[in-house]
């Protein structure tokens, strides 16, 4: 007998059902649906984080944010389900791979002892140091302190889009108008926040600038930046963590 082909039920046909009887079996089929942005989000995060590759662990992380996501989201509030969703994913990640101890002790020792002259420098100077000033106050030539950088990159990263999660947006891209899943004074804390994070990266140096729009904004993977810019690899990486390490430190004056 010729099984009867059934036509897929539409998105919004779901939304409403769940909505109204909250069953497990729809919300499942909700987590289904939008199981893309588990991976496209876990996808983009392991090319990112080189010395973490457990790919199978971080879309069983998303999709529990997934679930969740589904199970507590509002349509009352005139939000994209898919920007809340990929908030609480990409959060759900950046905090478990927070959780592991997955980066060498060696790359942890060499984050330290650049944040620290980092610290100890801008107080002397009363500013943001030079790449040759860091690297004369750690003792090493100038391409010896880049290639520390370019190491230590992957931390800087996830640094900086901590303190990006934690103010609600998904990265340095920005959610659109309407976007938002605060409430009212959230919203305006969020635009102003916005603001500000565009004039310091418009403070970073041209290579900067390119850097973390082509990464953040063009999406584009070290590599193909390299390619872009016509610099090695470890070049990139190199700029890449400056410039978040430049951002972070201007969020964090920000916010003090």
């Amino acid at each position: 007998m010729e099984r009867v082909k059934t036509k897929p039920v539409d998105l919004p046909e779901l939304w409403a059902e769940y909505l109204q009887t909250k069953e497990d079996d729809v919300r499942n089929a909700l987590v289904i649906r939008y199981g893309y942005i588990v991976k496209c989000i876990a996808l983009k995060t392991v090319g990112a984080y080189q010395h973490f590759n457990y790919m199978d662990d971080l879309v069983n992380e998303g999709l529990i944010a997934l679930l969740d996501a589904v199970e507590k989201f509002d349509p009352e509030k005139k939000v994209k389900f898919e920007t809340f969703a990929s908030i609480k994913v990409r959060g759900a990640m950046i905090d478990y791979i927070r959780k592991q101890d997955c980066f060498p002790r060696r790359l942890k020792r060499i984050a330290k002892n650049i944040n620290d002259a980092e610290n100890t420098l801008s107080y002397e100077l009363g500013r943001y140091p030079t790449e040759q000033e860091l690297a004369d106050y750690l003792q090493v030539t100038l391409a010896e302190y880049q290639k520390m950088q370019a190491e230590t990159c992957v931390l800087s990263m996830i640094s900086f889009e901590e303190i990006i999660y934690e103010k609600g947006i998904e990265d340095i891209r920005f959610s659109g108008p309407g976007d938002s899943i605060q409430g009212p004074e959230q919203i305006v804390a969020e635009k102003e926040l916005q603001v500000v994070l565009a004039e310091y990266i418009e403070r970073l140096n041209e290579k900067e600038k390119m850097v973390i729009s082509l990464y953040y904004k063009e999406q584009l993977k070290i590599k193909e930046i390299s390619a872009v810019m016509g610099i090695s690899d470890s070049r990139v990486s190199q700029i890449h963590s400056n410039g978040l390490k430049k951002l972070k430190r201007f969020l964090t004056e920000y916010n003090s």
